[in-house]
């Protein structure tokens, strides 16, 4: 049913198209046929903002951070890769603004890895050759308005480029109270329960073809490779599998984790006694954790009944809304 409200809404845009350049009525009917259409399209987009606006509030009360729960908010009305996009695009913004007003301070529990990354001799690189490019593009195109977005691209690629260095260093590892979060930037990241972490050690590992960033390969046995600079300073290996966010989707299942940081024996030491500590507390912390943290972001709401709205105090204006809505989109 949610694959079938995703796609009405293109549908009718497309069939509203369709009749109006078309042809294909009278003017009387194409008239009617527009205001059918747009009354349906404005139904449908109220009916997924809400659903969205519940998806949110759900995610956070289950734990969820922010950006994550705004991916699911944004999944009810575009495909999933979409909804990663247009949550990534601000993201990096962010992350660009704390690391240029210096408003990022690392934390007892944070572990920064882009010490050796590659990506800040290639800014220097691209900062100098831009100024260049976009002279050539000046004197080498003939026409202005596409010379016009050759330097906005030029511009914004750059700022983006800045963006992504920003991230690896505003978003480090983190030593969860639950388990271990792995992040490269904005591009990747993976939480390892410290109850299926096995062994960890101090090893370092070329990443293969010696490219930077997530590489996962299936032979002898799946394993991740979370380097920089062509290199990893860490393995963890698992006793259950995890998967690793990307662009794309979830990445394939791994039990070997070789990862990047700048401190690998602090690393090492750290994991070593999280997961020597007590085994027993730590297995199902996760979503422990995250019902405490909901009950602690949410309050102690009463219970909701079936399709109500995630609101934990929500007026009777508010419900009588909800409910002739529902009667008209059939939610």
């Amino acid at each position: 049913m949610e694959r079938l409200w995703k796609w009405l809404l293109p549908i009718l845009v497309l069939a509203e198209i369709i009749l109006v350049r078309g042809g294909v009525l009278t003017v009387g009917q194409a008239v009617l046929a527009i205001v059918l259409i747009e009354g349906a399209l404005a139904l449908i987009a109220a009916r997924q903002a809400v659903v969205a606006v519940r998806r949110f509030r759900a995610g956070r009360c289950d734990g969820l951070d922010p950006w994550t729960a705004a991916e699911d908010a944004f999944a009810v009305v575009f495909p999933r890769p979409v909804a990663r996009f247009l949550v990534l695009e601000p993201r990096v913004w962010v992350c660009l603004v704390r690391w240029a007003t210096r408003r990022y301070r690392p934390g007892p529990d944070d572990l920064p890895y882009h010490g050796r990354t590659v990506l800040g001799t290639f800014l220097v690189i691209v900062t100098l050759t831009t100024p260049v490019e976009i002279l050539l593009f000046e004197v080498l195109i003939p026409w202005a308005w596409l010379r016009w977005v050759v330097l906005v691209l030029a511009i914004y690629a750059l700022i983006w480029m800045f963006g992504l260095y920003a991230s690896l260093v505003v978003l480090p590892h983190r030593l969860e109270p639950e388990g271990l979060l792995l992040r490269y930037g904005v591009l990747n990241h993976a939480f390892i329960p410290y109850a299926s972490i096995a062994r960890v050690e101090e090893a370092r590992r070329t990443t293969p073809g010696g490219r930077e960033g997530l590489r996962v390969v299936p032979d002898p046995e799946p394993a991740a490779y979370l380097g920089m600079g062509g290199r990893t300073d860490g393995t963890i290996a698992l006793r259950e599998p995890v998967q690793f966010w990307t662009l794309t989707g979830p990445s394939r299942p791994v039990r070997i984790v070789h990862v990047a940081v700048n401190d690998p024996a602090r690393l090492v030491a750290a994991l070593q006694a999280r997961t020597a500590a007590a085994p027993s507390i730590v297995e199902g912390a996760t979503s422990a954790w995250r019902r405490a943290a909901g009950r602690r972001r949410c309050g102690a709401a009463a219970p909701r009944r079936a399709g109500a709205p995630y609101s934990p105090a929500m007026s009777g204006a508010g419900w009588m809304f909800w409910f002739r809505l529902n009667r008209l989109v059939g939610s």
